[in-house]
């Protein structure tokens, strides 16, 4: 199973989405919108989609949502400029593995395959 990044900007997070791949020796794929998200979901639901904040057609605690309604299986993490307060209430119930800084870096990467491996 792959990881699925769903991002505007993979050259801006490119150190922490090559740091995940090696963690977690998983291929990490990118995924421009929700909606392409979502059809990578439906027809291979990969084992986690990274959303990252700032998608053009979805939220990304409500493509969050839309996962889990196509695959309960699937992990999801997100990239936030939320506080982790404000994340953990906003996020409540979701099932999010875990929050990730709006700047990514390569040890966020090692930290998000590592709760990945112990998920």
């Amino acid at each position: 199973m792959a990881i699925v990044a769903v991002t505007t900007r993979p050259s801006a997070i490119r150190d922490f989405l090559v740091e995940l791949a090696d963690a977690s020796r998983e291929e990490v794929e990118v995924e421009t919108s929700g909606a392409d998200a979502l059809t990578r979901v439906k027809g291979e639901p990969p084992r986690l989609v990274v959303i990252d904040q700032g998608l053009p057609d979805v939220e990304p605690l409500k493509l969050v949502v839309e996962i889990m309604m196509v695959s309960a299986m699937t992990l999801t993490a997100v990239i936030t400029d939320m506080g982790e307060d404000e994340f953990h209430e906003a996020a409540e119930g979701y099932g999010v593995l875990m929050p990730l800084p709006a700047d990514p870096q390569p040890a966020d990467g090692r930290a998000l395959a590592e709760a990945l491996r112990n998920t």
